[in-house]
């Protein structure tokens, strides 16, 4: 079978769609759930067992042994795949490896991974032996019935079931044995799937006949309420079973250990018999006929009080049983969101977000923002359901940790497949063309591996901001918004951080990419602050109507583009940016997102160093040169003054101000500290001899180049 299919659910029971095996066990090994699985680890580990197992409920449940239409019952049954489903629990550390290995070199294993709390294994099975294949050719013949299903899977089972008790040495759960057996997603990096079992296996072509739907009514206990025997009928105490006098036997003793058969008490008497004969199974016909044996000579009306104590019990028991079958308003409630309503909590952006499951003008549209009206639609929808609760005990709940967890990046990046090796990076970068090819090519592939490890991490950052430089009208903006796939389109941010804004400040945690459009409108006071916030690796805010404050991670990387070669100011240095000159641009190539970040995460994953270290930063450096825009006191320093030679006579030594005083006679620059900063920053960028003199006034030297003129 070139794929097997898989059911999916809303909650446990009510059928969503359809999976393949292999796209499940793709989304394991890929870490597609990865996050709930490392939370529910660590509660196990903390002996949070409960609080693990109410996370583990958020995980996506399947069926794979059997499938169904609209919900996972008999009757709903569709198509039955001759693959067992198997759990190994409660496995101790030293032995999962061990019992891995066994598991996977097992010819009769279609597929394996560690379970969601990693204590233990889910095996997919399909046994090969003659018995097995005599058992598959039964459900090859036209048409099966349910009970025939069931038998069939449960000697399907238990061969499965004592086959690998004996390789492992370890007891396989015997609770899995129902045909709808289902498994929750985890992660497990070394999922297995057997590829050649996989093609051995071939659909089975019977058609199920499920059982009868049953009616919906009160569950009542099976003891049927009769009228009492005509006194001419031939029934007797004879008549009775064996086991039926046995259970009258044992009720009479029971009630004799509270009270007693005599005058005055006899109806009291008899009436607690017909309890206790009720609650025992037995039928009032047999009670009467047996009580009118034990006590018919004492006391001739032994058929009222018994009668009474039957009609009595079988009500009390009914409302009983309504009463049980009442859930309380939270279930209720929870198990309608389940079927109607997927509600997820986006993760980077804070919020909470659903999807209705019904076929409505909002159906199909994915998921989106849950907002004020969308509350107040949700509750008009509970209240035409009969199911009563208060607004704000729907937002409570809705609210809290029900809704499951969401991460866009990692829901995207977890689900891309392996690399294939292809430099999909490489072949984007090329639709760009540049002065510097190799340039390019490295530092694109450093910022696009950057991105994804800051998107995924809390505590790394990407500080490598690449400046696109071209002529106005190239499309440099339009490129940008194409290195995106569309599933992260809402989380692009284009225009210019303002630090002391609050909202802006947030985006470094709620956006993945920010594209600073016009870079060369930024002032020099602004720069030094956005050098600050590209190296900022995190965000503390309280947000409106919040009691505490709270430290969201960093997830953005930065990009820009300028109109202006000379877009970069800072003398000390500039190793955090990257300018690349445009020449042109391709906007008829399609981007392969899915290669491009698959390739990313690999090079993550080996260990790909993304950032610049050591001489890489004194080349950036150097290359940043010819994008710097220079102070006048830089340039006028040059024109009047050089380093010394080792030929020269006229050295002299002078402090930085009266260099600065020359500057301001014959180049008309301002003297102020900010100049004199400036000047003194450029006379030891470019390695002027420095001295201190006995004032403790540091000199430099210098060669006038007035006096050679």
């Amino acid at each position: 079978m070139e794929n097997i299919p898989v059911t999916t659910y809303r909650g446990f029971s009510a059928v969503s769609g359809e999976t393949t095996f292999t796209q499940d066990m793709a989304d394991i090994k890929n870490g597609k759930h990865a996050k709930l699985i490392i939370k529910i680890a660590s509660l196990v580990a903390q002996g949070k067992v409960e609080e693990a197992n109410h996370v583990k409920k958020q995980l996506p449940f399947r069926t794979l042994t059997a499938n169904y239409r609209e919900r996972r019952l008999a009757p709903s049954i569709t198509r039955y795949n001759p693959v067992i489903t198997l759990d190994i629990d409660d496995l101790e550390e030293g032995q999962l490896e061990q019992t891995r290995t066994l598991i996977n070199e097992d010819p009769h294993t279609l597929g394996s991974f560690l379970s969601p709390k990693r204590h233990g294994y889910k095996l997919f099975v399909f046994m090969q032996t003659e018995y097995t294949r005599r058992l598959y050719d039964r459900l090859r013949q036209g048409e099966v019935t349910y009970a025939t299903l069931e038998e069939i899977h449960l000697k399907l089972y238990s061969a499965a079931k004592e086959h690998y008790e004996a390789l492992l040495g370890v007891e396989v759960d015997g609770s899995g044995k129902d045909i709808s057996r289902g498994y929750f997603m985890s992660f497990d990096p070394h999922a297995y799937i057997n590829a050649a079992l996989l093609e051995q296996i071939s659909p089975l072509p019977a058609r199920i006949i499920p059982p009868a739907k049953k009616e919906n009514s009160p569950k009542k206990t099976p003891v049927e309420t009769v009228h009492p025997l005509p006194a001419s009928s031939a029934a007797t105490p004879q008549d009775a079973k064996p086991w039926e006098k046995l259970i009258f036997s044992q009720a009479v003793t029971a009630v004799k250990r509270t009270t007693r058969f005599r005058a005055g008490n006899r109806d009291n008497f008899l009436f607690a018999l017909g309890n206790k004969c009720y609650s025992k199974g037995l039928d009032e016909q047999t009670a009467i006929r047996l009580a009118k044996n034990e006590f018919g000579q004492e006391y001739p009306d032994v058929e009222s009080p018994l009668h009474n104590a039957y009609i009595y019990t079988d009500k009390t028991s009914e409302a009983a049983t309504k009463k049980e079958e009442k859930k309380p308003i939270i279930n209720q409630v929870m198990s309608f969101l389940e079927e109607h309503y997927g509600i997820r909590r986006n993760l980077i952006l804070d919020r909470l977000e659903f999807m209705p499951y019904a076929l409505s003008a909002d159906a199909g549209k994915g998921y989106r923002p849950m907002r004020g009206k969308d509350y107040n639609t949700i509750f008009v929808d509970l209240q035409m359901a009969g199911i009563s609760c208060y607004q704000n005990f729907l937002r409570a709940v809705i609210d809290s940790n029900y809704a499951k967890e969401f991460n866009p990046y990692t829901d995207y990046l977890y689900a891309l497949p392996p690399w294939d090796g292809t430099d999909y990076i490489a072949q984007l970068a090329d639709t760009l063309t540049t002065e510097n090819r190799e340039l390019w090519q490295e530092g694109f592939k450093r910022w696009i591996v950057g991105l994804v490890d800051c998107a995924l991490s809390d505590e790394d950052m990407n500080q490598l901001v690449i400046i696109l430089y071209s002529e106005q009208g190239k499309g440099k903006s339009s490129w940008i918004r194409r290195l995106l796939p569309s599933e992260w389109k809402e989380y692009f941010y284009n225009g210019i951080i303002d630090p002391s804004n609050k909202d802006d400040a947030r985006l470094l945690a709620t956006r993945i990419i920010i594209n600073m459009e016009e870079f060369e409108g930024v002032k020099p006071g602004e720069l030094a602050a956005l050098k600050r916030i590209i190296a900022q690796d995190n965000v503390t805010q309280r947000k409106a109507y919040d009691i505490e404050a709270f430290t969201l991670p960093r997830h953005c990387s930065f990009i820009a583009s300028t109109n202006n070669r000379q877009c970069l100011q800072d003398i000390g240095g500039n190793r955090r940016f990257l300018p690349i000159t445009v020449t042109g641009i391709d906007y008829h190539t399609p981007v392969n997102h899915p290669g491009i970040y698959a390739q990313a995460l690999a090079l993550l994953k080996d260990g790909f160093r993304y950032w610049y270290e050591g001489e890489e930063i004194e080349q950036l450096n150097k290359h940043n040169e010819r994008h710097r825009m220079k102070d006048p006191v830089e340039e006028n320093l040059f024109v009047f003054f050089r380093k010394p030679l080792p030929e020269d006579l006229q050295v002299k030594w002078l402090p930085a101000s009266v260099i600065l005083t020359k500057l301001s006679i014959f180049g008309k620059v301002q003297v102020n500290p900010h100049t004199q900063l400036v000047l003194v920053q450029a006379l030891e960028k470019y390695g002027f001899g420095t001295r201190t003199n006995e004032q403790e006034t540091t000199e430099y030297e210098v060669v006038d180049i007035q006096l050679y003129q």
